[in-house]
């Protein structure tokens, strides 16, 4: 419409070079502009890195899928992470992770707002009973770009289904998973994997790196591995509601991570 209009002006007032160096000029101006609004339409503004989407576990075990969300944008964009499908077997859950936290197994979409350059963990964990096969599947999508999305299907395999016994497997290397549910209130499970025998201590501590339950300092067979706490201290009273860490050493691997008491 505005290259109609400037032939129009052109017909009207002749050839005159100055007028039309300046039509030259509009036009590029209004070429490169809109090439430009292209462009940026068509950069994502975040990135979704994995490695794998298969998930083999045992069949009374918790398997985990991770991921890293990077916003490779200028802005500070808002990541929803929606699972749209949690086709299971009966007796199996699963749960969406995004940074410190494994929310519960009802909740379907969570949001983490990140800054430009920054990162977040994004995964599920998945709880079975007995053998079977399952389907999870998260959509990813910035709110202030509703047509950027990125689906990811996961493929969960429990037991005997992928045509050996996996119980008889053992983890491959220590892991150890986020809390679940977490926030909590008035229990929570820590699960991790053990790929050999051997001494395993996993404390509680408060945010000022004080011990508030040893929950176990034991020597342990290899295999899959869960434990309770129940909010409480060594003197068994009720801790008070907030942050705390809990952590977990064997031979040389230690990891920490964070859960959050509600009352």
């Amino acid at each position: 419409m505005a290259g109609l209009l400037w032939l129009v002006m052109d017909r009207r007032i002749g050839n005159d070079p100055i007028t039309m160096r300046f039509i030259a000029l509009l036009i590029c101006s209004t070429i490169i502009s809109a090439s430009g609004n292209d462009s940026q339409n068509l950069d994502p503004s975040f990135e979704f890195i994995y490695t794998s989407t298969e998930i083999v576990v045992g069949s009374d075990s918790v398997g985990s899928f991770n991921g890293i969300i990077h916003n490779t944008s200028s802005d500070t964009i808002t990541i929803a992470v929606v699972r749209r499908v949690n086709s299971l077997p009966d007796g199996w859950a699963s749960s969406v992770c995004l940074g410190e936290f494994c929310y519960n197994e009802l909740i379907d979409s969570v949001t983490s707002q990140l800054y430009p350059g920054d990162s977040t963990a994004c995964g599920i964990l998945a709880w079975t009973n007995g053998v079977g096969v399952g389907t999870v599947q998260l959509d990813l999508f910035d709110l202030q770009n509703m047509n950027e999305h990125i689906t990811v299907n996961l493929n969960i395999y429990a037991g005997s289904t992928v045509g050996i016994d996996i119980n008889s497997v053992l983890p491959k290397q220590m892991v150890l998973y986020p809390a679940f549910p977490n926030p909590f209130n008035p229990v929570t499970t820590l699960r991790y994997n053990l790929p050999e025998d051997g001494m395993v201590n996993i404390t509680i501590y408060d945010m000022m790196g004080r011990i508030v339950r040893t929950l176990e300092n034991s020597k342990q067979a290899a295999g899959f591995k869960s434990i309770q706490w129940n909010a409480t201290n060594d003197a068994g009273q009720t801790v008070s509601a907030g942050l705390y860490l809990f952590s977990i050493n064997s031979r040389d691997f230690r990891q920490t991570k964070k859960i959050n008491f509600l009352k």
